[in-house]
């Protein structure tokens, strides 16, 4: 596992521009790459934008959105609606390599992306209760989970952020409109992939950074189980870092 420590957000921006382009310039046909619809890279996306707009050799990068759902009446998924605004009508980025999880057909999402040359990196933030991707603790049955679908009442946890996102993000209080289930990759899924990137900023993320990197993997953070993968890059800042600055020094 690599630390990259920078001082701040802007800084860590920049670091996560550097690490997307690392993986996207390469001789080969074809790079995947699955992202994060979170607030930490939003400045490092608008960065990356800049660079890739209307340039001929990222025509071969393929994104994949690792987790969905669609709020009743909506056609397009939350997730890929965000990721439209950070990062792919800025970037230009054509249809054609844009991979939605979908409402239906998802079960063979695994096999697809094996089929496809496999993920060469995912990049990820972590929720403060250690989940990745929507796998939230107690929403999976064990590590080998391939993408799956979540119910909505499978955990108390899941209940309330279908809740807080809909009065949030849609400002609605139309609790009808909250799905049945939501689909997520799973932890063998991401496992799988060649490369993860990790993205932590803020002094909220100090304990979870403790928790994902250095204390004992469990399912009740899930996280905590790619300190087995043997290729993660964690790149953080000094606040995020303010627990474990003494062990990647």
């Amino acid at each position: 596992m690599k630390f990259v420590m920078v001082k701040d957000l802007d800084e860590l921006s920049e670091a996560f521009k550097q690490q997307m382009l690392k993986h996207m310039f390469s001789s080969r046909s074809r790079v995947n790459i699955a992202i994060t619809t979170g607030s930490t890279p939003v400045k490092g996306y608008k960065l990356l934008s800049e660079f890739v707009k209307g340039k001929e050799c990222f025509k071969g990068v393929h994104y994949y959105i690792f987790d969905e759902f669609w709020y009743k009446g909506d056609s397009v998924g939350i997730c890929r609606r965000s990721l439209d605004l950070k990062y792919f009508k800025d970037a230009e980025v054509h249809e054609e390599c844009i991979h939605n999880l979908e409402k239906s057909g998802w079960e063979n999402m695994d096999e697809q992306i094996q089929k496809e040359g496999g993920l060469d990196m995912v990049i990820m933030g972590i929720g403060t209760n250690g989940h990745f991707c929507g796998n939230q603790p107690g929403t999976f049955e064990n590590w080998n989970e391939g993408v799956h679908a979540i119910d909505r009442h499978k955990t108390k946890v899941v209940e309330e952020l279908l809740v807080q996102l809909l009065h949030e993000d849609l400002k609605s209080e139309d609790e009808s409109r909250i799905p049945d289930y939501y689909i997520t990759m799973g932890p063998r899924t991401i496992m799988n992939a060649r490369s993860i990137v990790f993205i932590l900023s803020g002094e909220n993320k100090a304990e979870v950074a403790k928790k994902a990197f250095f204390d004992p993997i469990t399912e009740e953070f899930p996280v905590s189980i790619f300190q087995l993968h043997p290729d993660v890059t964690v790149i953080i800042d000094e606040a995020a870092a303010n627990l474990i600055k003494h062990k990647i020094c």
